[in-house]
C-alpha cells in the first residue's frame, strides 16, 4: 500500500510516499516485525594527499554510525575520499590500483567486519596509464572491488578534463538483496547516466560526489530529479570542507523513488531506510518511465 505523508520527512518535499510493507522471506512473502536495511551517506572533509589519514577517518566514521545504527547496510563516501579533491593537476601521485591499493584492502575488511557494502571514490592508476575518477563498491567477504566505476562526465570548469580519463562502463551488481550502480558527482547533473544505470537494472544508485559551492540548489535538484526520472533510490555523499581550488558545503543524503529527500542528518551522516519493494511499487502508482526495462534487463545480464 502506498502511503501519502503531507510535508514530506524533513520539509524539502511536498509529498513523500512509503510502502507499507515488511522485507521479503525467501520466496517472497512478507517477514513480520523485520526491519528494512539502511543507506547512510557520510559528507566528510578528507586530508589532501594523506590515504593513512583519510582510511582512518572512514573507519572511525563507519564504525560510529553502524553502532548507532545497526540497520545500515549500504554506505558511500565522497568522490576522491581517499586524496581529497585537491591539488587535481598532481591527483596521480596519489592513484591506486582499483583491486591492489591500500583503500581496498582496509575497507574490504572492514565491510567484512561490520556486515556492511561500501562505496568510495579514490583516484585510480589504469591498467593502460593514466588516472581516472574512479569508485568502488566492496562488501563483506568480497575480499576486494565488487565492481569498480569511472566517472564518464568529467567537469570543465576545473582541471578535471585534463587530467583524468573518462569512464565507458556501468555496471550493476546485486549486493545486500539490492540491484546496486554507483556513479560520481557531475555524472547526477546527466539525466542519461542515472537513466543508464536503472535500464541496467540498478534499484540502488550510490553516488560519491565532490559538489562545489555556489551550486548547493543544484545539487539537491539533481539528486531528487534523477531518482524520480527513474524511479530509484540516490545516496550522495558530498565532500565537506574549504581547499584552495572550492568550497564544498553541501551536504549529500538519500532521496527515494518519488524524488523526495528521504533521509535524515545525524552528524555528517544522512540515513534512511531502504525499501527494496518501493521502486517497483512507485512505477506502478505513479507511472513507470522505464517500460518494464529494468528487471529485463538485469536478469538477461545475469542469465
Amino acid at each position: 500500500m502506498v502511503r501519502v505523508i503531507p510535508g514530506g520527512l524533513d520539509g524539502g518535499a511536498p509529498n513523500v510516499y512509503l510502502v507499507e510493507r515488511s522485507p521479503a522471506k525467501p520466496g517472497g512473502e512478507p517477514s513480520p516485525g523485520a526491519s528494512f536495511p539502511s543507506v547512510a551517506s557520510l559528507n566528510l572533509g578528507p586530508k589532501p594527499g594523506d590515504l593513512e589519514a583519510n582510511l582512518r577517518m572512514a573507519e572511525e566514521e563507519i564504525h560510529r554510525v553502524k553502532h548507532d545504527d545497526p540497520s545500515i547496510k549500504y554506505i558511500v563516501l565522497p568522490e576522491l575520499f581517499t586524496s581529497g579533491y585537491s591539488d587535481l593537476e598532481n591527483i596521480s601521485r596519489h592513484a591506486e590500483d582499483a583491486e591492489h591499493g591500500m583503500s581496498v584492502w582496509r575497507l574490504s575488511a572492514l565491510a567484512h567486519e561490520l556486515d556492511v557494502f561500501i562505496a568510495y571514490g579514490f583516484p585510480e592508476s589504469l591498467p593502460g596509464g593514466g588516472t581516472a575518477t574512479s569508485a568502488n563498491l566492496v562488501g563483506p567477504g568480497s575480499g576486494g572491488p565488487l565492481l569498480t566505476y569511472r566517472k564518464r562526465n568529467l567537469v570543465e570548469t576545473t582541471p578535471e578534463h585534463r587530467v583524468f580519463t573518462p569512464g565507458t562502463e556501468l555496471p550493476v551488481v546485486e549486493a545486500g538483496g539490492m540491484r546496486v550502480a554507483l556513479v560520481i558527482c557531475w555524472d547526477i547533473g546527466h539525466p542519461e547516466t542515472i537513466r543508464e544505470a536503472a535500464e541496467n537494472g540498478a534499484e540502488l544508485v550510490l553516488a560519491p560526489a565532490a559538489w562545489r559551492d555556489p551550486w548547493r540548489p543544484q545539487y539537491d535538484l539533481a539528486c531528487a530529479a534523477r531518482a524520480l526520472d527513474n524511479a530509484v533510490y540516490l545516496a550522495s555523499a558530498n565532500q565537506i570542507g574549504a581547499y584552495p581550488e572550492a568550497t564544498f558545503g553541501a551536504f549529500g543524503g538519500v532521496y527515494g523513488p518519488d524524488g523526495g529527500r528521504a533521509s535524515e542528518s545525524r552528524g555528517t551522516a544522512s540515513v534512511t531506510p531502504l525499501d527494496p519493494f518501493l521502486p517497483e511499487t512507485w512505477r506502478t502508482f505513479y507511472g513507470d518511465t522505464l517500460h518494464g526495462r529494468s528487471a529485463e534487463t538485469f536478469e538477461e545480464a545475469c542469465s
